[in-house]
C-alpha cells in the first residue's frame, strides 16, 4: 500500500476502525471519492463505526444480508451511508412521499372536510408544504432509521466484520461481484468459501 494510502486509511479512522479488516477496493473507492468531491468519507465511516458499536448509531436502514437464492452476492452483508448530494436527497424525498405522503396536506383537507369547507392551496400554502415533503419526510425517515442511501458491503467471519467495497444500487450484483472476486478474495480467503456456499 502507498504511504499515501496508508495517511489517508489512518487519517478518516478507518485503519483504527477495522484493522486488518478492510479492503484495498474500499480504501480505493473511498479515496478517490474523497479526491474527486464525490464523497464524504466521513459518512462511510460513521456507517463502519455504527456496525462495529461505536460512535452514534445510525439513522440509515439496518444492516441486511444479500439472501436472494441466485444473487452472485449471497452470503454478503450491505449497510446504506449517504452520500451528499441531490441524488441521495430525491432518492429519500420520493421514499418519503411513497411512505407517509404528505401529512400536513392530508391535514389541511380534512380540516376543510370536517369544516364542510371547500379550499385551495394558495401561495403561502406552498412554502410549509414543501418543507413537510423534503424536511418533514426526512426527519419521519431518520426517526423510523429509513433513510436510504448506497452501499457498504461487507462479509462477517469470525465475529467480525471485513469490509469490501462501496456499491450504488444500481452497480449491479454481477459487476459488484466480479470486484469482489477479482480483489477481495486475494485478501481475504475466507471469501471464496462463503460466496461459493460451501
Amino acid at each position: 500500500m502507498s504511504a499515501e494510502l496508508t495517511y489517508f486509511a489512518n487519517f478518516i479512522g478507518l485503519e483504527a476502525i477495522a484493522p486488518g479488516r478492510y479492503s484495498m477496493l474500499l480504501l480505493l473507492g473511498l479515496f478517490g471519492g474523497f479526491k474527486s468531491g464525490a464523497l464524504n468519507p466521513a459518512k462511510v465511516i460513521h456507517e463502519i463505526q455504527a456496525l462495529e458499536g461505536i460512535g452514534t448509531p445510525s439513522q440509515l436502514k439496518p444492516p441486511s444480508q444479500f439472501n436472494r437464492p441466485k444473487s452472485p452476492l449471497k452470503g454478503l452483508w450491505h449497510k446504506h451511508y449517504l452520500e451528499d448530494g441531490l441524488r441521495a436527497l430525491a432518492l429519500n424525498v420520493k421514499k418519503g412521499l411513497d411512505l407517509y405522503g404528505i401529512p400536513l396536506f392530508q391535514q389541511c383537507m380534512r380540516e376543510a372536510q370536517e369544516a364542510g369547507e371547500e379550499r385551495y392551496v394558495t401561495i403561502e400554502d406552498i412554502k410549509p408544504l414543501a418543507n413537510d415533503v423534503v424536511s418533514g419526510n426526512w426527519k419521519r425517515l431518520a426517526n423510523a432509521e429509513a433513510l436510504s442511501g448506497e452501499w457498504i458491503i461487507y462479509a462477517q467471519h469470525e465475529g467480525k466484520n471485513h469490509y469490501l467495497c462501496l456499491a450504488r444500487h444500481d452497480s449491479g450484483d454481477d459487476y459488484i461481484r466480479q470486484q469482489i472476486d477479482a480483489i477481495c478474495c486475494h485478501e481475504f480467503p475466507f471469501l471464496t468459501t462463503l460466496l461459493n456456499g460451501t
